[in-house]
């Protein structure tokens, strides 16, 4: 293994620590709280999606919630696969990637409210083989962002909720996601040393600002009956993405955890455009098969996306 977790888990721990300190019934509480919201998120998604044929495989995935510590560890494992062709070409040594991105998960930490892990495979009791993928939710995070902006803390789990199991739905739909996005970033990494790093980049963006502007969708049409504090959820995250620093933004954007802000409109703009165009059912074309995700050009021009893959 290219990394080692638990480099990961003392770095943060030791940089960041596990939360704010709050009494364990509140912790408890808040534990509670979210889990409640996952597994209620699952149907909504679904019906704002209308891909309620992987309901039952997204309500069967797993469920964790984490402190900071736990949540580092489990992010390194899911970038493992990423530096794998990095450390076994001996360009780097496996100690120096794992501190390396342990003191930048430390950077990241405080900030993750949750995260849908498509690389973890998770073993569960008497359900036969394991299951590929999870979501992890950041407890202290959560009543964090809660408190600080004065939100509704329930609304607040079922957003971050609704937003990381869209994610779940999109890995689901396209079970060949995963195995795309590790060989561009491997290709990206390779590509450092010839000097054409920036073009594979931008496919790699390209398909974040899609499955991310999908998720903004989603969210932003989530009916104010069910999260009535939506709207204040949504200018309080779009405030936080606009500060952090250029190393936890580089670590983000890696790990699939941040775009710039203009991504996630561009992305949700060609969703939007898509979906008023011809329906979920249209949308959900891009699920199908690789060739069907939209290139950069595609983001700016959807009806060109439309009339390639839909025609």
């Amino acid at each position: 293994m290219p990394v080692d977790p638990t480099v990961a888990y003392r770095r943060v721990r030791q940089l960041s620590g596990s939360g704010p300190t709050i009494t364990p019934a509140k912790a408890h509480a808040v534990a509670i709280g979210l889990r409640r919201a996952a597994d209620q998120a699952p149907a909504i998604v679904a019906q704002q999606t209308e891909l309620f044929d992987h309901l039952e495989d997204v309500q069967s995935k797993p469920v964790s919630v984490l402190a900071r510590p736990g949540w580092a560890q489990a992010a390194a494992l899911s970038v493992s696969p990423f530096l794998d062709n990095l450390v076994r070409d001996s360009k780097v040594q496996s100690r120096v990637v794992s501190e390396e991105l342990g003191i930048a998960l430390a950077v990241m930490a405080p900030r993750i409210l949750g995260q849908y892990d498509p690389f973890a495979l998770t073993a569960l009791p008497g359900q036969g083989l394991p299951i590929e993928g999870r979501l992890l939710l950041i407890a202290p995070n959560v009543f964090d962002f809660s408190t600080d902006w004065n939100l509704d803390i329930r609304d607040v789990q079922l957003f971050v909720c609704v937003h990381e199991f869209t994610h779940a739905f999109q890995f689901t739909a396209a079970p060949w996601l995963k195995d795309v996005l590790v060989s561009r970033v491997s290709s990206a990494l390779a590509a450092m040393d010839e000097g054409m790093m920036e073009e594979e980049l931008d496919g790699i963006m390209a398909i974040m600002t899609v499955l991310e502007g999908h998720a903004e969708y989603v969210m932003n049409t989530v009916p104010i009956a069910r999260i009535p504090s939506r709207k204040r959820i949504t200018a309080a995250i779009k405030s936080r993405r606009q500060s952090g620093s250029q190393i936890s933004k580089f670590v983000k954007n890696l790990l699939g955890f941040d775009l710039k802000v203009n991504q996630y409109e561009d992305g949700e703009k060609f969703v939007d455009h898509v979906v008023r165009l011809a329906g979920h059912e249209g949308f959900n074309r891009v699920w199908e098969t690789p060739m069907n995700l939209p290139t950069p050009d595609e983001l700016k021009d959807p009806q060109s996306w439309c009339q390639r893959v839909l025609s």
